[in-house]
């Protein structure tokens, strides 16, 4: 396994997303980052044995200390589900607040920047970071539920099960043998080696305190044949060596390379959905210096078509601008439209002196926004937009690049609509023509 940096391993990463040949293994590591922070599988059951001990003293022998010896206790007697999980794990263990790693993983699976994404996590983290970014994140806990996504919606499979389904969820060792878990196991194994057939795997979070599921994914990935993997995680080479057998078999099949960062998986995952979005951004922009040469018969500042540094969010706002999202609609292109006039709207704002201000751009003392609003009138855009989640600071002027503006019918005021807190009332809503005018462009 060959070590490599931070920012090598994010470079490579995105390199494979940019080729469409990303999948994902998270581990339940990625979920105890900050802030989510859920529980460890020690504490959980020491917790169960705690209560347990409450419950019944001396008067039966002590729950073991080990969660997988604890789950088989429980499933051998056939109350695994009846009173292990229900009394004796929290209910709200696996509830949390996404991190930025989830996010990330959300983001990119909507985009389908990710192809494949595979969690040994039952919770829902990723799915709620989804709907925190306007979207639903396409999951299922098998190959039956995967295969039946929409054909143009990434899958996350749950290989472990999913605890908005409690039946569903593999705890103990003996429940791989017998159905339905090991069927499940079976055919989600079957579509697996096809879905990571020559692909590139990163596998971030892994987690050896869950290490008694490891037969699920040995029995899940024990077939398949990736190209290149890619192991984040903090320990060094060696130590993932020892506690995780299983996958590092697994990466020395890769055929190109084997090669392991050591830092944490949420991070990792952030810094890569950085570099993601400013290569969308990016794309915009040079589309753009085509038209702007052609126009001004001189080549942009070469800093004009570099983004300029943002955070995760902010870089997100831009994308769905830059994409034509509507209201409350994720971010759903890996690739921007491929239309100049976006890209020269922004150049041209620089070259006349606008600087970034945050998803917006600062002329002159006022905030411009720039919406991608491809054969649209302009005030159905506006209009539309109305019931947008209201922005901290709202522009000055928006510029609706690709809407046109019309005569409106007598009866409707244009000039008297009222204002809404939505888009502010100092905003102007101005088609790419009328911005240039009026902006000097």
């Amino acid at each position: 396994m060959q070590e490599i940096s931070f920012n090598d391993g994010v470079a490579a990463v995105l390199d494979s997303l940019l080729s469409d040949r990303l999948v994902l293994l998270a581990g339940a590591g990625l979920s105890m980052a900050s802030p989510s922070s859920l529980p460890s599988a020690a504490t959980l059951a020491a917790s169960a044995k705690q209560k347990y001990g409450a419950m019944y003293g001396a008067t039966r022998p002590p729950l073991p200390a080990g969660i997988e010896d604890q789950a088989e206790f429980f499933f051998q007697r056939g109350e695994l589900g009846t009173v292990y999980l229900r009394k004796l794990i929290d209910q709200h263990a696996f509830a949390g607040q996404p991190n930025d790693g989830h996010f990330a993983v959300a983001d990119l699976l909507l985009v389908r920047a990710i192809q494949t994404a595979i969690t040994t996590n039952v919770d829902t983290l990723i799915e709620t970071a989804g709907q925190h970014l306007f979207g639903h994140v396409g999951s299922g806990i098998d190959r039956d539920h995967v295969a039946a996504l929409p054909p143009d919606v990434s899958p996350l499979l749950k290989i472990h099960g999913c605890r908005s389904d409690p039946d569903s969820m593999v705890w103990a060792l003996g429940q791989l043998g017998v159905p339905p878990i090991a069927d499940r196991i079976a055919t989600s194994a079957t579509w697996l080696n096809v879905r990571l057939l020559d692909r590139d795997l990163l596998i971030v979070g892994y987690w050896t305190d869950w290490d008694y599921l490891n037969e699920v994914l040995e029995a899940t990935l024990g077939a398949v044949n990736p190209a290149r993997v890619i192991v984040v995680d903090p320990s060094d080479g060696s130590t993932f060596e020892t506690k995780a057998p299983n996958l590092y078999t697994l990466g020395q099949r890769a055929s190109i390379a084997f090669q392991h960062v050591q830092a944490s998986g949420a991070d990792f995952l952030a810094s890569l959905r950085c570099q993601f979005s400013k290569s969308f951004v990016r794309r915009v922009l040079h589309l753009g210096a085509t038209e702007y040469i052609s126009l001004f018969e001189s080549d942009p500042d070469a800093a004009w078509t570099e983004p300029s540094d943002m955070d995760n969010t902010t870089l997100w706002q831009l994308r769905r601008d830059l994409e034509g999202c509507p209201p409350n609609d994720p971010a759903k292109e890996k690739n921007p439209p491929n239309e100049s006039l976006v890209g020269l709207t922004l150049l041209q704002l620089q070259a006349c002196g606008a600087v970034p201000d945050g998803s917006y751009w600062l002329l002159n003392g006022r905030r411009v926004r720039v919406l991608r609003t491809a054969n649209k009138l302009l005030h159905r855009v506006e209009a539309e937009f109305e019931r947008e989640t209201p922005p901290t600071v709202a522009p000055d002027i928006v510029i609706a690049v690709g809407a046109e503006a019309q005569a409106l019918p007598r009866n409707f005021a244009r000039a008297e609509t009222q204002p809404t807190i939505a888009r502010g009332s100092s905003s102007r809503w101005l088609t790419r023509p009328e911005a240039v005018q009026e902006l000097g462009l």
